[in-house]
């Protein structure tokens, strides 16, 4: 029985060698099944995550760390269009109550440059110039808060001085007690510990005023129409003897951050159409 299988097999491996020499063609019957089946196996296509190795691995990773940078670039913008909706808001509750009769032209602006280059001085550079249509003494806002007054302008850039410079002079209205808005001015002045502060002199305490407490807001006025008024220069830190000469100094931190944004407003005030008639001032106002 064992050789008879033998023997079989052997007739079989006899069969497969000799096919190829007494039919170069090839055998249909046996070829066509096979090539078919060996067909459908080629069509099969491998998982690149299951054969790719390595290189698959490295693309994966690739595509991570893309999809990451882009998403943090979307962030960046969204935190970027939120700081300029909570600007604008603030300066529009500003202007609203500043009755003003044309309102400016607010142009958004990114800060060059956050220090000024001499220690002395306070002043940022911003990325509109001449031509976006800056001019000399137009102010510069961060929301509802005065960052100062175009000092120099260049054809793509521009000069801001701070408040806190001091060359800057500026006319306020600080806040008492009882509502009252009183007049003074506003400038620099050196603190011990090294930090910026303003000093406000020539407020008059007249009778029924009220009295001027800490943290007692400081505005800008509507002397200069360029500078709208009710912008917040800073709040009121130290009060002098009140009682004195009726006429105390006041000492403010400014209310200026530059670190809240890497964006300014400028404001500029709107042409007036040829032809039309003038508008009519903000009346001056010394209180409330």
């Amino acid at each position: 029985m064992r050789l008879r299988k033998r023997h079989a097999w052997g007739a079989v491996l006899v069969a497969l060698f000799a096919l190829p020499v007494l039919k170069p063609d090839g055998v249909g019957l046996i070829e066509e099944p096979a090539g078919a089946l060996f067909g459908w196996f080629a069509k099969l296509t491998p998982s690149p995550k299951v054969f790719a190795g390595s290189d698959g691995e490295a693309a994966d990773a690739d595509l991570v760390r893309a999809l990451e940078r882009e998403n943090r670039i979307l962030w960046d913008r969204h935190l970027q269009t939120q700081q300029r909706l909570k600007q604008i808001g603030a300066l529009q509750g500003v202007l609203d109550r500043s009755e003003l009769d044309r309102l400016p032209k607010a142009v958004l602006a990114r800060v060059l440059r956050a220090h000024a280059a001499v220690p002395l001085r306070r002043s940022i550079l911003i990325d509109r110039g001449e031509a976006d249509g800056v001019r000399v003494g137009q102010p510069v806002v961060m929301g509802s808060v005065l960052l100062g007054r175009v000092r120099a302008v260049h054809a793509s850039s521009a000069v801001v001085q701070l408040v806190t410079d001091p060359r800057s002079r500026l006319e306020v209205f600080v806040r008492t007690s009882t509502g009252k808005l009183l007049r003074g001015y506003a400038m620099r002045d050196g603190s011990s510990d090294g930090r910026d502060r303003l000093r406000v002199d020539f407020v008059r305490l007249k009778h029924d005023v009220g009295v001027i407490g800490r943290k007692a807001p400081v505005f800008t006025s509507n002397f200069d129409e360029r500078v709208p008024a009710h912008l917040l220069v800073g709040l009121v830190s130290e009060v002098s003897d009140p009682d004195l000469d009726r006429m105390p100094t006041l000492y403010l931190r400014p209310a200026l951050d530059l670190d809240l944004s890497t964006e300014v407003i400028v404001l500029q005030t709107r042409e007036v159409p040829t032809g039309a008639a003038s508008p009519r001032k903000a009346p001056r106002k010394s209180s409330r």
